[in-house]
């Protein structure tokens, strides 16, 4: 285990200096990070970039996936943050730090779904907007990338959704950055969980890009799976955006896989899904990470394609919990949503709210808004809301769950999510999936 945790960091390393150094080249040269010391260097205990709070106001810099592939994530953010900040500048007048009232002022960052983009738009924030705290927003396209400048100009940043691991191997560990999380780990516990109810012959198949995601999934899962009495067959990494996968797929067919599992965005794996259909290879259970989050994405696949898909979920309405800045249960703030937009709940809402419950409660908690106090608040955070309980670990994630669902024809909506597996969160019942429909891989 320690050699494949080896393999994973420096993996990871590769990928997410190489994208540093790429924003940083674009950004002009060599940047001097607060009193002087050398960009990348470790900043002073006490932060130093972030201004001091302009009047009454203090400024959150929202970087996220606005445009590009990604920018399904931020379906809700807007929407999120405008019923947020309802609550919290306008009912509650703003939050009280050291005595004084503080509006709080969000301006927005699009990243364009690009890790060199991400780093650009945080260091504007930093540098041309002055930002009090940094947001950086799913997926490690976004994380890595913000939690980077955090780091190097002594800024709290809150990292909304990544997946854990791979986020502290790729720059860990870290001292000003620190966010809402799921652990790999769990993820994968319950993918497995999901399997276990299917009628196999329990020979899997990876399909697994060279992303930070690809490398740390694939790397953890294959000796979770082989513990479980799984046999996995791994063709090795293969570049983002490839087109053309039929020498993959040729290959989990021949070794006869019937389940395989994926992670990739939406269009790459609607490329890849189609391609599987049109060489006659469809395994009793595909789980595909990442790319079928949302009712858009499995209708973007077209016709029955997302049909019995296994996937992970960030969140969902029958979660018990409430959230505690709107007075809400997770079924409730689901159904404003889809009474108000008239679609689908996007599982995103569960972290969206989340952000704005901790800076709710922390900022209130902080001696000052230095950003050394502003960092010891939040990571004090000690609280229930819409994803229960939130409480920062020793690698400074807040972990929250991530269980397994099954895509299927909807009543209310076309397409529609079954909890099929949820071990680690066993107050939340689950179902047993149904084999893939019109599979070919016949016992």
């Amino acid at each position: 285990m320690h050699k494949i945790k080896r393999i994973i960091i420096a993996a990871l390393a590769i990928i997410v200096v190489a994208g540093m150094a790429a924003g940083c080249g674009n950004s002009g040269g060599t940047t001097a990070a607060p009193g002087g010391s050398p960009a990348g260097s470790a900043p002073a205990a006490g932060g130093g970039a972030a201004a001091a709070p302009s009047g009454d106001v203090i400024k959150i810099g929202y970087c996220a996936p606005f445009t590009g592939p990604l920018a399904v994530f931020t379906t809700a953010t807007k929407w999120v943050d405008q019923k947020c900040l309802a609550v919290i500048n306008d009912q509650n007048g703003g939050v009280t730090v050291a005595g004084k009232k503080y509006k709080i002022d969000v301006v927005y960052a699009d990243t364009q779904s690009d890790s060199t983009v991400a780093t650009q738009v945080a260091q504007k924030l930093v540098l041309q907007d002055k930002v009090n705290i940094l947001v950086g927003a799913w997926t490690p396209t976004n994380s890595g990338p913000v939690s980077a400048v955090g780091e190097r100009y002594g800024i709290p940043t809150y990292i909304s959704n990544s997946p854990a691991e791979s986020w502290i191997a790729s720059g860990g560990p870290y001292h000003w950055a620190f966010g809402c999380m799921f652990y790999m780990k769990d993820l994968e516990i319950n993918s497995i969980g999901a399997l276990d109810k299917l009628d196999t012959n329990k020979k899997v198949g990876f399909v697994f890009d060279s992303g930070v995601d690809g490398v740390t999934i694939s790397a953890m899962l294959k000796p979770m799976l082989e513990a479980k009495g799984y046999t996995v067959f791994d063709p090795g990494r293969f570049p983002q955006a490839t087109t053309d996968y039929t020498d993959i797929i040729k290959k989990l067919q021949a070794q006869d896989c019937d389940i395989v599992l994926a992670n990739m965005v939406t269009p790459d794996f609607a490329t890849m899904w189609k391609q599987f259909h049109q060489l006659g290879y469809v395994p009793k259970a595909f789980n595909i990470g990442k790319a079928v989050h949302f009712q858009a994405d499995a209708e973007s696949l077209g016709g029955d394609y997302a049909n019995g898909l296994l996937s992970e979920v960030l969140w969902d309405p029958s979660f018990p919990y409430k959230s505690n800045l709107l007075n809400e249960t997770c079924a409730q703030v689901a159904a404003d949503w889809e009474n108000e937009n008239h679609t689908q709940f996007p599982p995103t809402l569960g972290y969206d709210v989340t952000l704005w419950e901790v800076m709710n409660n922390a900022l209130p908690r902080a001696a000052s808004l230095q950003p050394a106090d502003i960092r010891t608040a939040i990571l004090a955070t000690n609280m229930d809301g819409i994803y229960g309980h939130i409480q920062f670990d020793q690698n400074q994630v807040a972990p929250v769950p991530c269980i397994t669902v099954q895509w299927h024809k909807g009543t209310t909506w076309p397409w529609e999510k079954t909890i099929v597996s949820s071990v680690t969160l066993p107050e939340i019942p689950a179902q047993t999936p149904f084999i893939l429909p019109d599979t070919t891989q016949k016992n």
